[in-house]
């Protein structure tokens, strides 16, 4: 993996970027720490692929989103290793709203994997995430979701 984060109900247990991609201008960090750090670019792309009035799963998690990954890749670089989030909900009776921004720019690539679990409870868990994702022109991107 060139990174990888893990986030337990909303909350970043584990960040790790590879210099060498780091260097390279690419950005793989939570929805909080982006929107902090990276506010213009953030906001000129975030809620623009989902309208929050696109269905009552989008209006939920447009109302209490918390968490989520945040990916950026500058134009024309290739990450050729994969980055990877994994969500967890950790107790019962409990939601996950995290929202994901990806954005890959003209002639770039990048392949992003995501996982989310949460243990097997009596109780019922729910899980409404909303990933949104640009590709530019001439840019490459693989998503898998387990």
């Amino acid at each position: 993996m060139s990174g990888a984060v893990a986030q337990y109900e909303s909350e970043v247990v584990y960040h790790n970027m590879k210099d060498e991609f780091k260097k390279q201008g690419i950005i793989f960090t939570d929805t909080d720490t982006a929107l902090q750090e990276y506010p213009d670019l953030f906001k000129k792309y975030f809620g623009k692929i989902v309208s929050n009035s696109e269905h009552k799963f989008a209006a939920l998690n447009g109302a209490v989103w918390s968490g989520g990954t945040f990916i950026y890749v500058p134009k024309g670089v290739q990450c050729e290793i994969p980055v990877q989030t994994y969500f967890r909900i950790k107790g019962e009776n409990a939601g996950q709203f995290e929202r994901s921004l990806i954005i890959v720019d003209e002639g770039a690539s990048i392949q992003y994997i995501e996982g989310c679990t949460a243990p097997n409870y009596t109780t019922n868990s729910l899980h409404a995430a909303t990933v949104e994702i640009i590709v530019k022109r001439d840019a490459s991107f693989r998503y898998t979701t387990i």
